[in-house]
């Protein structure tokens, strides 16, 4: 059994709150550093749960042993972060989406984890949303009959897209991508979070011969779909089920439908924040989990196999709408296609945005 004792979490800003929150919230285990490169930043969230403040990802993982390490860092950040974590023994690695700018570094947090012996999770954390898991035991039961597809509506792919396509495949039961067929617009020069995003999209993901997927994506232009412009239709041999701003109905052939409400405890309300509670309360039990699957040597609820799969079919869209056609899986660019087709002049972009969502 290996127990992991200390913690510590790269990035202060609102993400970096709800991962030392989680942290701080499971017995045993202490946040012991803070790195961030807004060193004000970096010294209140320390301050706030007794640990170090750096200004230093390096500096930190020097500073003394630490067992799991949460990256709320920007993507660009992640794999010199999980390099450096991995180098130092760092055996339990929490990381937030997406996880990776090109296709090759997202494998490579993969494969890397695994050689060096840790256990890397991305911070899919919807796969703990009480509401989505009690929809999933419904359609498991048959409430809608067979699966046969689902649709995802959200504002990008590369960042919201990634939580819709882990949804999608999470209620699918985890089937394996076998193509993808895509068309995007580029409109604007766009960046979420610092990382690059089409600013529209139809995305066709065939899960082998039974079912596939449609994804829209979009802000600026109509409304995605008439319950909301975020949310999943899963459709069955016998019913369906819509899922929009924590409401989710079941709607079986012949039977009253069913509503699912999103829920949280009020523990995890943070003063002051306006992150949702509930993502506060699925980032802590991710957490907990992580600990759990190191101490046991078991599979985490978000191993990073799920992140590379959501990540692959959302570069593969991409690349799609580079080839101007069919993209069979598995995936055999490792860079990130959209940069490569706005390097190549394949869009042209009329205006910059810079956004957080």
């Amino acid at each position: 059994m290996t127990d992991v004792r200390t913690a510590a979490v790269v990035g202060a800003g609102a993400q970096g709150r709800v991962h030392a929150h989680g942290i701080a919230l499971l017995p045993g285990l202490r946040l012991v550093g803070v790195a961030d490169i807004d060193g004000r930043a970096a010294s209140e969230l320390a301050l706030e749960h007794g640990a170090r403040a750096h200004t230093d990802v390096e500096t930190m993982l020097d500073a003394e042993p630490i067992d799991l390490l949460s990256i709320c860092a920007p993507a660009a950040a992640h794999r010199s972060i999980v390099d450096a974590a991995l180098a130092r023994g760092v055996r339990a690695i929490h990381c937030e989406k997406p996880m990776a700018l090109t296709f090759g570094d997202a494998r490579h947090l993969v494969a890397a984890s695994a050689a060096a012996g840790a256990v890397l999770t991305i911070n899919h954390q919807r796969r703990f949303d009480r509401m989505h898991r009690a929809v999933r035991e419904l359609v498991r039961a048959g409430a809608i009959g067979d699966p046969v597809g689902a649709q995802g509506y959200c504002a990008n792919l590369f960042d919201w897209g990634s939580h819709i396509v882990d949804l999608l495949r999470f209620h699918l039961g985890d089937p394996e991508a076998v193509s993808v067929l895509a068309q995007i617009d580029v409109a604007a020069r766009k960046r979420v979070y610092g990382a690059l995003t089409e600013t529209a999209s139809v995305v066709r993901v065939r899960f082998g011969d039974a079912v596939e997927a449609i994804i829209v994506t979009g802000r600026d232009q109509e409304p995605l779909h008439a319950r909301g412009d975020t949310g999943i239709v899963l459709q069955g041999t016998a019913g369906r089920v819509e899922i929009f701003g924590g409401r989710a109905v079941v709607h079986g052939d012949g039977r009253e439908a069913v509503e699912v409400r999103e829920s949280v405890d009020p523990a995890f309300h943070l003063d002051g924040s306006p992150v949702d509670p509930a993502i506060v309360e699925q980032t802590a039990l991710a957490l907990a989990d992580l600990v759990r699957a190191v101490e046991t040597a078991g599979e985490p609820v978000l191993d990073a196999r799920h992140g590379l799969a959501a990540a692959e079919i959302i570069f593969a869209a991409y690349e799609s709408s580079v080839r101007r056609g069919l993209v069979p899986l598995p995936l055999d660019v490792f860079d990130n296609p959209l940069q490569r087709g706005l390097d190549l002049g394949l869009w042209a972009p009329e205006y910059e945005i810079v956004s957080t969502y």
